[in-house]
């Protein structure tokens, strides 16, 4: 992905500069992103795919299709993982079809809260469906703790994080939608 993200900024004759600029992430970050140190949370990753002005399926996809039908086997699903919080990775589903309206996620959250980039929220609904285990999810004012079969629905500009609250590592089906324009 890192390789990607560098490629499509090259592409569009823009600097980290510019690109911090359009993100609203800092210079430092995206280098960081761009050299495989980090790994863009969800939230990360849709400001980028704004300001590359792409898919953010394109992104996490080593190919991508204009098409509207994607199988993805349990087995071949697109992990990815995080450096930030132990046990923190998602796995993308669907990531190569391009200009889709939702973004669908296995996530397995970290164990202890974190402030990352989708701390401050991001464009869109989410909707997050617990699989197994537990999640705190934090809110400004407070936090919701769902369980297995539990589902949360909300405004993504509301700034949220969240964590594996139970002893097995928690997961879940997230599907951020959002409007590219």
């Amino acid at each position: 992905m890192s390789q990607k993200i560098k490629m499509l900024r090259q592409q569009m004759g823009m600097s980290l500069q510019d690109m911090a600029d359009a993100s609203g992430l800092t210079k430092s970050y995206l280098s960081k992103v761009e050299r495989g140190i980090c790994v863009p949370s969800i939230a990360a990753a849709i400001k980028i795919s704004a300001a590359l002005k792409v898919d953010v399926g394109q992104l996490f996809s080593p190919t991508s299709s204009s098409e509207m039908l994607s199988v993805v086997r349990h087995n071949e699903r697109l992990r990815i993982v995080r450096a930030t919080g132990e046990g923190s990775s998602m796995e993308a589903l669907a990531a190569e079809i391009n200009n889709k309206r939702m973004q669908p996620f296995i996530v397995y959250p970290p164990s202890e809260l974190s402030d990352g980039p989708h701390a401050g929220g991001h464009a869109g609904e989410e909707f997050l469906y617990v699989l197994t285990g537990s999640i705190e999810i934090q809110f400004p004012d407070h936090s919701e703790q769902l369980k297995k079969g539990d589902a949360i629905y909300f405004n993504a500009l509301l700034p949220h994080c969240l964590r594996s609250a139970s002893k097995q590592q928690a997961s879940a089906l997230v599907v951020i939608s959002y409007d590219q324009g």
